[in-house]
């Protein structure tokens, strides 16, 4: 287990300069909106730097890879289901870097939003 981890931490190293030149194609709004929920994270979940570190890589990722799904031509389904695939993918990455308790808190946080948005549409 604890080699599968270092080699995820690995392959992020080695890809988190390509996520990084990434993020310069999201809006400044998202850019903005990235920054925000990074350091809602950092602070609700009380990260060591190290895992700072890997928390911004996987929300670069999410964001971008949730930009390519608002803006594909599929139907709402499909997008649906892509960004279902993709909650799931971060969750699965957060939970790696996360210890149980913080993951209990990023649980809560990831039902807060989600009742939020509902009651937006409402």
């Amino acid at each position: 287990m604890k080699s599968l981890f270092t080699i995820m931490f690995l392959l992020l190293a080695v890809l988190a300069p390509g996520l990084v030149n990434a993020q310069s194609k999201l809006t400044e709004e998202k850019k903005k909106e990235l920054q925000e929920k990074f350091e809602t994270y950092k602070t609700e979940l009380n990260l060591t730097e190290a895992q700072q570190e890997k928390v911004k890589v996987i929300n670069t990722a999410y964001f971008e890879e949730l930009a390519g799904i608002k803006e594909s031509g599929g139907s709402k389904l499909a997008k649906l289901k892509a960004f279902r695939k993709l909650s799931d993918k971060r969750d699965k990455e957060m939970k790696a870097v996360l210890d149980k308790d913080q993951y209990a808190v990023y649980q809560k946080m990831q039902q807060e939003m989600k009742k939020e948005i509902r009651s937006k549409r409402t």
